[in-house]
């Protein structure tokens, strides 16, 4: 007695020799409208001394910034800043250039448009413009595709095993891959020049489109016979 029972704990801890072992990736994806919008803008001047080229980004990017944090719903932060020598040329003597860019994000795109257009009018070069995700959305789209892509390989398995006369067992060995998240961009504006102070431009357009995100789920699949 004491043998059949080892015998079949022996048994039970081996696979049946009847399984059927699949290795099957599939994907998922949904389409997601993105609900941030990014623009950055760049204040730079010419001038003939270090101190008063800096003197005049620092004054430009004060009142933009200023402008930024008095409206509503408007993240503003600045980076890139930059004070460098100009070396002299045949045409040009030595001079200094500086540069500041400022930074706008927001999720209500009129407003932000609107706030692009007045920095324009101040003089700010438009550098860059475009829709993305905010980092819940992209989390949530992440985990929505990755959801659809378990469904879409659970489904797929028991197709296989339905054509070959088995029955779906269970999965091993999953590996949950992330497909890329695009950071789209509506329209993008690089190194524009800065019209002159003061003159009146209609805000600038970004249309958000949908975009998708993909995920991809890979595993293997254990099948085995009808019992």
């Amino acid at each position: 007695m004491r043998y059949l029972v080892v015998l079949l704990t022996a048994l039970l801890a081996f696979p049946s020799q009847a399984e059927t072992i699949l290795r099957l990736t599939e994907t998922g994806s949904v389409s997601v409208r993105p609900d941030l919008l990014v623009a950055s803008l760049r204040s730079e001047f010419d001038g003939a001394t270090a101190v008063d080229v800096q003197a005049r980004v620092n004054a430009a990017i004060t009142i933009a910034t200023g402008l930024a944090k008095n409206t509503p719903g408007v993240t503003v932060a600045t980076s890139a800043y930059n004070v460098w020598q100009v070396m002299p040329s045949a045409q040009a003597s030595r001079r200094w250039h500086g540069s500041q860019v400022i930074d706008l994000t927001g999720s209500d795109g009129a407003v932000v448009l609107t706030l692009v257009g007045a920095l324009q009018a101040q003089g700010l070069a438009l550098q860059q413009l475009g829709w993305r995700m905010a980092p819940a959305t992209a989390r949530a789209a992440q985990a929505e595709a990755t959801r659809l892509a378990v469904t879409n390989l659970r489904a797929r398995s028991e197709d296989a095993a339905a054509s070959l006369g088995l029955i779906f067992v269970s999965f091993r060995a999953v590996n949950l891959d992330p497909g890329s998240s695009p950071m789209p961009r509506a329209m993008v504006a690089m190194a524009m020049t800065a019209p002159p102070p003061g003159t009146v431009l209609p805000p600038p357009i970004a249309e958000a489109v949908e975009v998708k995100v993909e995920a991809r789920v890979e595993a293997e699949v254990i099948l085995d016979i009808k019992r």
